[in-house]
């Protein structure tokens, strides 16, 4: 009886690759949320910062478009508080906490984006219009992706829940 002895395989080939784990897959599903909401956002503030109505005034009736000049700071500090949620690490919060967190940030940028463009604006009596809605509403999403942001980052994931119940 003859062993013949056989060439181990050449590394680098499909068995050789690294399995995955459940919390690489949960990594590359966060970054898809993290992406998706700062893109819903960005998106809303595109969409007011080109469709607001312009600050009209002086006797020439002079367009200056504040939507324009003022939103993309409120997109920022709402970016960074999506990155921010997403930063923290919540042992076991699933994917069903990032979809919602994500939903709820595309929800509420919409809803900026739908009164920045259609509310009426302020008129006064020397033909000087003022779209406050475009400045105020941008500042209430803002506060609205704190919020979110804050119950994402901290509420308790499946593990924690159930070690305490």
């Amino acid at each position: 009886m003859t062993v013949e002895l056989q060439s181990p395989p050449r590394a680098g080939g499909p068995l050789d690759a690294p399995l995955r784990t459940s919390d690489d897959h949960e990594r590359e599903t966060r970054y898809v949320f993290v992406g998706l909401s700062a893109t819903a956002i960005w998106l809303a503030i595109a969409a007011a910062s080109i469709w607001s109505p312009d600050l009209v005034s002086g006797s020439e009736r002079d367009h200056i478009p504040l939507a324009a000049m003022t939103d993309w700071l409120y997109a920022a500090t709402a970016t960074g508080l999506v990155l921010m949620a997403f930063a923290r690490r919540s042992p076991g919060a699933s994917r069903p906490l990032w979809t919602g967190f994500t939903i709820a940030v595309a929800a509420v940028w919409l809803v900026v984006a739908l009164a920045s463009i259609f509310a009426p604006t302020i008129d006064t009596s020397d033909a000087t219009s003022v779209p406050i809605t475009a400045l105020v509403t941008p500042i209430a999403g803002v506060m609205a992706t704190a919020f979110l942001s804050v119950f994402a980052a901290g509420s308790a994931g499946e593990s924690r829940r159930e070690s305490l119940g």
